[in-house]
């Protein structure tokens, strides 16, 4: 049986908020290191929390989950997210939402409307609209440093 992380009933607005809530609850150290890190997170990295938060909410999705038979968003893809993730700075999901697309791969769209990417298992893709036109290319080998640094550039 794996243990949940506990619910948490006070307001934490830094990082000595979450250590102080960390020494004040009885778990093994193994679970206060993860839940201190997901808390942390979500106190210190609130854009990062929410993209994090998001992947998870994707993976629960089953085929079939738009009611027109769409599949399941790939093991991969939600892989290929995380690892951009985690080198990422919160800032530089401030402009990015996350959205399943029917073909098992992930879009990311900015919030000014002027972006899309395409995220699947080995490749994504992009477009843009830009003062000169649109721009955009498909089938772009897939590496966390390549995206995160095409997403920093067409925010």
């Amino acid at each position: 049986m794996m243990a949940e992380e506990p619910m948490v009933v006070r307001p934490m607005a830094s990082y000595a908020d979450v250590m102080g809530y960390l020494h004040s609850i009885r778990i093994t150290p193994q679970v206060k290191e993860s839940v201190g890190r997901r808390l942390l997170l979500e106190v210190t990295e609130p854009y990062l929390a929410k993209a994090f938060a998001r992947l998870d909410d994707l993976s629960q999705l089953c085929a079939g989950w738009d009611g027109r038979g769409a599949k399941k968003i790939s093991y991969y893809v939600l892989k290929n997210l995380r690892n951009v993730l985690l080198i990422s700075d919160n800032e530089d999901w401030k402009d990015w939402m996350i959205s399943p697309d029917t073909n098992g791969a992930v879009g990311l769209q900015s919030k000014r409307g002027i972006a899309t990417i395409s995220v699947g298992d080995k490749e994504f893709s992009y477009y843009r609209e830009t003062d000169k036109g649109e721009e955009g290319e498909s089938h772009v080998e897939f590496s966390p440093e390549k995206l995160l640094e095409l997403m920093r550039r067409i925010a």
